[in-house]
């Protein structure tokens, strides 16, 4: 097995395991359940579940605490993009749109991720340290995709008489699509290639944890205590998308990390979450079918992937 393919095959993966955060995001919103608990408590679930997950591949806190050390400014700044201004516009969002909607608008964060790429820096023997380019000739692709998620969405609001408070939402998407892959690669830049992608987010983890406990204790004034079904369901949001699905995820990127190309056909896989989102609120939400119009963006999306994927 190549090394391509099974960063791809682990970015499929991911895809999956981050679906279901779309999915049972919509359930505690349609339960009334404040978006501020909904962010904070996916990661304040994920300490006890790194913590083990390091522990099961022979890391510990005291290694990890140095790995930050090493350069605390950047682990600290770039874990707040990566990670919070990541994860609380998806969770305000989904208060107005409905999670496969958001699946599809995230989709933007393939865009975003290929214009990030020149943030990589990669060591060679014969320059030390240079920066990655953007890889030019995957552009057409990541248009088309790029027109999938425009069909998919443009469908959905024009039939709404107040869109006004759906184009709010559908921009802080944009920006948790922009700040994911845009912390991701300078946190990739900060690490020497040593640091596996389990302390990765541990130290990310770490280095956010302060900020999602201001967040909850604010939630905490504005309703209260969570409700026991919003712990259980932010418990499995955090083992599914917080710990599985981000560390399949930063695991494949690892792997690319050296060939560009590849780097991108792993963030293109990211599309396959809307595919999986659209099965699953069908199955547990009783969502209606897409459109014609969705469908057919949503088949430009996956055209885009494959030919993303397995392009020379």
């Amino acid at each position: 097995m190549s090394i391509r393919f099974k960063a791809i095959t682990l970015g499929i993966i991911s895809a999956f395991f981050f679906s279901i955060t779309f999915v049972v995001n919509e359930v505690m919103a349609n339960a009334d359940g404040y978006w501020g608990y909904t962010a904070a408590l996916r990661y304040l679930w994920m300490l006890p579940l790194m913590l083990i997950v390091n522990k099961l591949f022979g890391s510990n806190v005291r290694h990890v605490l140095g790995i930050i050390k090493r350069d605390m400014k950047s682990w600290f700044i770039w874990s707040q993009v990566c990670f919070v201004l990541f994860y609380v516009p998806l969770c305000w969002a989904v208060n107005y749109l409905p999670g496969w909607l958001i699946s599809a608008t995230w989709q933007l964060t393939i865009i975003f991720g290929v214009l990030t790429t020149p943030l990589v820096r990669v060591k060679t023997q014969q320059s030390g340290y240079v920066r990655l380019k953007i890889p030019t000739k995957a552009i057409p692709w990541m248009v088309i995709i790029l027109v999938g998620v425009f069909l998919t969405v443009a469908s959905y609001i024009t039939h709404l008489k107040h869109i006004a408070p759906l184009l709010f939402a559908i921009i802080a998407i944009m920006l948790a699509a922009v700040a994911y892959p845009l912390g991701n690669r300078q946190i990739m830049a900060t690490t020497d290639g040593t640091v596996t992608a389990s302390e990765k987010v541990l130290a990310m983890l770490i280095c956010s944890y302060p900020t999602w406990l201001v967040i909850a204790t604010l939630s905490y004034t504005q309703v209260g205590l969570p409700s026991a079904p919003q712990l259980l369901n932010t418990f499995i949001v955090a083992l599914c998308s917080g710990v599985i699905a981000t560390v399949l995820f930063f695991g494949a990127t690892q792997l690319a990390v050296h060939d560009m190309k590849s780097l991108a056909a792993v963030e293109a896989t990211q599309a396959m979450e809307v595919i999986f989102s659209v099965l699953l609120s069908l199955l547990f939400l009783g969502h209606a079918l897409p459109t014609p119009a969705q469908l057919a963006g949503l088949c430009l999306m996956v055209f885009g992937i494959i030919m993303l994927s397995i392009r020379e």
